[in-house]
């Protein structure tokens, strides 16, 4: 089996993609300071991205064939509190594997955000100038154009709501539901959520093809919070009633939320020739799985 590794496999989303690429690669992961939990049958080491040698010790360890990079800061609160530590974590740790990948002669998946565009309108294409207004979707956009300076076949995935076995979000709103505490949903920010198996199986069909650039690797629905939880809430046959739809109004601005995130898929899903899931089918393939 071809060697993976992928960074950031302590987190909701490095942990499923390794699941996901278990039964056909042989893959390792890197933590930062937590071990992940050993669902899946794989290596795992500890690595500052921040650090250069650290991440060329990895590499020659592991010999990957191809790196996901999903490793970084996602608190998009911290990183608007503290811009440079974003910038070192989210942009130069992206330069690091990138320069790694160059030296070893490795292929890079680089997992990106919606949140590289300025989320007024959504339905954002490929190939639109990217106008992050948050300095988490800055510190994204440039460890893009690292990835990219340093690889011509680099591979950004650009993605978001990333939902599936282990969901923080979910899991709240489950318990919330499941204690008849009603829940408040915001009906005017909207995104284009992803089922964390298809973003596995988009990356597959990437790399099968050899593909390189900049690819939209979300669900095919763009939705209101609201709806999302409406449409999870009904698939796991939760109280439904127990959802109440509100506007955030302005109270995005102080919470960080941006109004319309979503995705366009257009271009991405020519190229590709897999399925991508609307909302339901993602629950719907979630709760087959065994539910979050």
């Amino acid at each position: 089996m071809p060697n993976l590794l992928i960074t950031g496999g302590s987190g909701f989303v490095g942990q499923n993609l390794a699941r996901c690429f278990a039964p056909r690669w042989s893959v390792a992961t890197t933590y930062f300071t937590k071990a992940p939990a050993p669902e899946v049958n794989t290596q795992s080491f500890q690595l500052d991205v921040r650090d250069s040698d650290a991440v060329s010790a990895v590499f020659e360890r592991v010999s990957p064939e191809v790196v996901i990079h999903a490793a970084g800061n996602k608190n998009v609160k911290f990183c608007e509190a503290h811009p440079d530590e974003a910038r070192r974590i989210n942009a130069m740790g992206t330069r690091n594997i990138a320069r790694a990948c160059r030296k070893f002669g490795v292929r890079m998946i680089y997992v990106s955000t919606d949140l590289v565009f300025s989320c007024t309108r959504g339905s954002y294409q490929e190939d639109e100038l990217p106008e992050p207004s948050l300095v988490y979707g800055t510190s994204k956009l440039e460890g893009e154009r690292f990835a990219q300076e340093e690889l011509e076949d680099a591979v950004i995935c650009r993605s978001g709501g990333i939902y599936g076995k282990g969901s923080p979000l979910l899991s709240w709103l489950a318990a919330e539901i499941n204690a008849s505490r009603r829940v408040e949903c915001f009906v005017d920010v909207f995104n284009t959520p992803t089922y964390v198996d298809n973003l596995a199986e988009m990356m597959e069909a990437i790399l099968a093809r050899r593909l390189a650039g900049v690819f939209h690797t979300v669900g095919r629905e763009r939705v209101s919070r609201f709806e999302f939880f409406q449409s999870y809430a009904r698939t796991f046959e939760l109280d439904v009633n127990l959802l109440s739809p509100v506007l955030a109004g302005g109270t995005k601005a102080g919470l960080l939320l941006q109004p319309d995130s979503s995705l366009s898929i257009e271009q991405t899903s020519d190229k590709l020739g897999v399925m991508f899931n609307s909302v339901v089918e993602g629950f719907t393939r979630l709760r087959a799985s065994g539910g979050v």
